[in-house]
C-alpha cells in the first residue's frame, strides 16, 4: 500500500510540475512585460532617493523625489493622443545646477504658483516661496524634443551652450512614472500578478509533494472497505493502460490529473468515450477525449479518465472484455434509461459496445 500511494505522489507531483512551471512562466511574461521598472518598484514603495542629493551619474533611471519649492520656469508643454498634458519645468539642481521636472496637469498650477513666488523672492519683491510640490518618480535622459526646448530655454536666458553645459544636466524627473514612461497602476497590477502566480506555483507543488493531492484516492480506499493487502496486490497485477492508468481486478487507478483517484470497479455500471472538439475562429483545431464512468449504486458519475483516444479504446476494450457487469458505449436510449429506470440499466449487463457520443 505504501508503494502504491509513494508511486501515487509521484505521478501528483510530475502532473503537478508542469502545472507550476506555466504558472511561473506567465509571472517571469509579466515581470519582464515592465522591463526596469520591476526593481524600481520597491524603490518607489520605498520613498526612493533625495534628487537634490544625487550626483549626475547616479540619474539614469532611478527613482527620486523632490520637495520642490523654487521654480525657475515652465517650458514645454505636451499632450498626449489621449489628452493627458504634461508641463515640464527648470528646477534648481544640486549647489547651483538645473535639472527638468515633467508633473501631469493637476500639478501644474501649483507649480506656476511657485514660479511666480521665486523670481516675486529672486528680484526681492518677496520672502522665499513657502508652498511646496513633491514629485516622485523615475529620472531618465531628455529625448529629442525635451532636450530641444530645453536648450531653447537656457538660450532664452542668454547662457551660452558652453554654459549651460557646466550648470545644467540633460535629465528629468517624471512624476509618477517608472522607467520608460509606465505608470505606477501598471507595474503594482502586473507585480501583483506575478507575485500571486508565483506562490500559487509554489503553493500547488508544495502540496503535490506532500501529497495532499492523495486525501481522494484515500477516501476513495476507505469507503471500499478493501483491506489494504488487497489493495496493494490488486495494484501490482493491474493491467497497465499507460502510466497513469491501471486497470486491476478490484479498481481502476486513474493518476491522471493532479488528485489521483480509484474507481472500485463492482460499482462501475456504465462506461463511454466522450469526444470535445475544439474550433478555433470556427476552423476544427483538434479534439480531446473522456472515458466517463458512471455508478451502480446509483445515477452518479464516479469517474472522468481524460486521456488520447487510443487509451480510450484500450480501456473501453478492456472494460468490455473484463467486466461483463458494465455496459460500455454511448446512446440517447441508454442515457434515458441510466436516469430514468436504473434498475432496468442494471438489467442489460452484457450489451455490447456502442458508438461515440460526441460534443
Amino acid at each position: 500500500m505504501e508503494e502504491l500511494l509513494k508511486d501515487m505522489k509521484k505521478r501528483s507531483v510530475g502532473n503537478i510540475w508542469w502545472i507550476s512551471a506555466f504558472l511561473l512562466v506567465i509571472a517571469v511574461v509579466l515581470l519582464i512585460i515592465n522591463g526596469p521598472a520591476v526593481p524600481q518598484l520597491i524603490s518607489f514603495l520605498t520613498g526612493g532617493k533625495n534628487l537634490q542629493r544625487m550626483s549626475g551619474t547616479e540619474l539614469y533611471n532611478k527613482i527620486a523625489y523632490c520637495d520642490i519649492d523654487l521654480v525657475y520656469d515652465c517650458f514645454a508643454e505636451y499632450e498626449t493622443s489621449s489628452g493627458v498634458v504634461y508641463d515640464y519645468y527648470v528646477i534648481p539642481y544640486g549647489e547651483s545646477g538645473f535639472i527638468g521636472i515633467c508633473v501631469p496637469e493637476e500639478k501644474a498650477k501649483q507649480m506656476d504658483d511657485i514660479c511666480e513666488a521665486t523670481w516675486e523672492y529672486l528680484v526681492g519683491d518677496a520672502k522665499s516661496p513657502s508652498q511646496t510640490v513633491t514629485v516622485k518618480g523615475n529620472v531618465r535622459p531628455m529625448d529629442g524634443d525635451e532636450l530641444y526646448y530645453y536648450k531653447e530655454w537656457f538660450r532664452a536666458m542668454e547662457y551660452s551652450d558652453s554654459e549651460r553645459q557646466e550648470v545644467a544636466v540633460d535629465y528629468v524627473l517624471e512624476d509618477g512614472k517608472f522607467a520608460d514612461g509606465i505608470s505606477p497602476v501598471r507595474v503594482y497590477l502586473m507585480a501583483a500578478g506575478s507575485l500571486i502566480l508565483i506562490i500559487w506555483s509554489i503553493v500547488l507543488l508544495l502540496k503535490a509533494l506532500s501529497g495532499k493531492y492523495l486525501k481522494d484516492i484515500k477516501k476513495d480506499f476507505e469507503q471500499s472497505g478493501v483491506p489494504e493487502s488487497q489493495i496493494a496486490s490488486d495494484y501490482q497485477s493491474a493491467r497497465v493502460i499507460n502510466k497513469d492508468i491501471r486497470i486491476g481486478r478490484l479498481f481502476t487507478y486513474n493518476a491522471v490529473s493532479t488528485s489521483p483517484r480509484a474507481y472500485l470497479n463492482r460499482n462501475m455500471a456504465w462506461a463511454y468515450m466522450y469526444r470535445t472538439k475544439h474550433y478555433t475562429n470556427g476552423l476544427y483545431t483538434g479534439s480531446s477525449y473522456n472515458v466517463m464512468i458512471f455508478a451502480a449504486n446509483g445515477t452518479n458519475q464516479v469517474g472522468d479518465i481524460a486521456v488520447k483516444k487510443k487509451y480510450s479504446d484500450q480501456i473501453l476494450e478492456y472494460f468490455a472484455n473484463n467486466f461483463p457487469h458494465m455496459v460500455v458505449g454511448y446512446s440517447d436510449d441508454l442515457k434515458r434509461l441510466y436516469h430514468n429506470d436504473h434498475n432496468a440499466f442494471l438489467a442489460l449487463r452484457y450489451l455490447p459496445a456502442q458508438d461515440t457520443f460526441q460534443y
